[in-house]
């Protein structure tokens, strides 16, 4: 089978602990036949240019271990942009300017600027929380110059640490206004693993909302780990690949040059196993 990790974090992201090397090291050895680097493109207010996240650095890198690992490994440009929609000039001089292969976008922040990590979730506040983080889906999607739209129940994890649980599946009629948005622009979604090593227990999105993108149409879909470490580069891959099979998909999605290309699913993919945790 053909595995691959759409999400993955250097050195060249703040809270990356790995050179780029040294991911593309443990990423062969996971099995992976293809990595997308998406160092962090993080604007806030007051540090809209995010000078941390050095391009030049970061295409150096990517350039250099393209050549250490060229009969091993397929490695493509990529970039997660944090809430672009808030920043659309800054976000798209940088795609512009640059030729990545994947465009990930994220919700990471409110438009007031909190981000959705450093809210104590409680019964009382979840529903106005959620909905909070669906009023910045909506823009993201509206923005529209990404690829993906990654990890899209992100208030999951961080909801599950004060043992809420944040579903979306609640809020069904606006999300499904996301997924058709997504679907009709010809974008699509991620499955991100980082669930399955955290207290959410679960991809992000979960088998529920996954399957639900697939009922509406979706056809795009990439798998990632959000490593921020090499020993997680691969983490939860094959559970991913698993649970997209068994909600109805038959094929992922892989970019080159922001163009999508589909690689067919083996037909003896395993039953995916709702809630386990990867080893």
């Amino acid at each position: 089978m053909y595995l691959y990790d759409y999400h993955i974090h250097s050195i060249n992201s703040s809270d990356g602990r790995n050179t780029v090397s040294e991911l593309c090291v443990d990423a062969i050895a996971s099995g992976m036949k293809e990595i997308a680097v998406t160092d962090h493109f993080e604007p806030s207010f007051g540090n809209e240019a995010y000078p941390y996240y050095n391009v030049g650095n970061y295409f150096f890198d990517i350039m250099r271990v393209k050549a250490i690992f060229r009969n091993e490994l397929k490695i493509k440009s990529a970039v997660e942009l944090g809430q672009p929609h808030l920043f659309p000039e800054y976000s798209q001089k940088l795609i512009d300017s640059n030729a990545y292969d994947y465009v990930l976008g994220s919700a990471h922040k409110m438009k007031e600027g909190k981000d959705f990590g450093d809210i104590a979730y409680s019964r009382e506040n979840i529903a106005e929380y959620c909905n909070k983080y669906l009023d910045e889906l909506e823009s993201l999607v509206e923005w529209n110059k990404f690829d993906c739209v990654g990890h899209i129940d992100l208030i999951k994890r961080y909801a599950s640490r004060f043992k809420i649980k944040a579903d979306l599946m609640s809020y069904r009629e606006r999300l499904e206004l996301v997924l058709k948005k997504v679907i009709t622009n010809g974008k699509g979604i991620e499955v991100n693993t980082s669930g399955l090593r955290q207290s959410a227990g679960e991809c992000l999105p979960g088998f529920s909302i996954i399957r639900l993108y697939r009922q509406l149409g979706g056809e795009i879909i990439t798998v990632g780990s959000d490593a921020h470490t090499a020993r997680d580069v691969g983490s939860g891959i094959m559970d991913a690949v698993e649970l997209i099979s068994l909600a109805g998909f038959r094929y992922m999605t892989v970019y080159t040059a922001r163009q999508p290309s589909m690689i067919k699913i083996a037909d003896s993919t395993p039953v995916y196993r709702v809630g386990k945790k990867s080893a």
